[in-house]
């Protein structure tokens, strides 16, 4: 299958025109547009928010990109990849779905990113290596929870996390929930040493 990707121009008057493409790196879009006003991180996907266009990129490379022409209000828009088994993903129904599709349980992740230390440590030492990765692309769909500090989500994912917070009883982070297709709990994990293998172990046990 052909690298899909989207070269946006926007020429605003009285401003030069820019151009970004789908797959470009952070530092080759901040050398296109600058710094970015503001952005944010949210299930593994880093926003850069500009005055006319939005960026999404994950693991590095530009997978989106809106922008909207102020003269006539035209925006254009290149969809972001579906829900796939082993990437995380922020769509709690989405990856039921899929789970119920394929037959895979779903390992909820329910993380500060932003400020929780051992979140930090159990994604650094477990969830980023690729013995959990690998695992988590034949066996699994990644949902991350997230409830940062330092940054601002959409209402409908602070519903969705707080909802399902509630309903799992979390009371500290980070907390790892895996359910089977249908949606029920078969088993629950935190923070623990060793690295990926202990871990892997422990899912395989559920």
């Amino acid at each position: 299958m052909k690298k899909s990707f989207l070269v946006l121009v926007v020429a605003m008057l009285g401003t030069p025109a820019f151009a970004v493409e789908a797959g470009q790196t952070y530092e080759q879009v901040v050398a296109e547009l600058g710094a970015p006003p503001s952005k944010m991180e949210m299930g593994g996907t880093l926003i850069l928010a500009y005055p006319e266009t939005s960026v999404k990129l994950r693991e590095g490379k530009v997978i989106s990109v809106t922008a909207v022409n102020a003269k006539s209000a035209v925006s254009t828009t290149l969809t972001a990849p579906a829900i796939e088994p082993g990437r995380w993903t922020t769509d709690y129904v989405g990856a039921m779905a899929l789970a119920k599709k394929e037959k895979r349980k779903v390992l909820l992740f329910f993380t500060g990113s932003d400020w929780c230390g051992w979140c930090k440590q159990l994604d650094a030492e477990v969830l980023s290596k690729s013995e959990f990765t690998d695992y988590a692309r034949e066996k699994l769909v990644l949902v991350k929870l997230d409830f940062p500090r330092g940054f601002a989500q959409p209402e409908k994912i602070k519903a969705q996390n707080n909802y399902l917070q509630e309903k799992h009883r979390i009371g500290g982070y980070p907390t790892i929930v895996v359910l089977n297709e249908t949606g029920s709990t078969i088993g629950q994990l935190g923070y623990q040493e060793g690295g990926p293998k202990p871990f892997v172990k422990a899912l395989k046990a559920f």
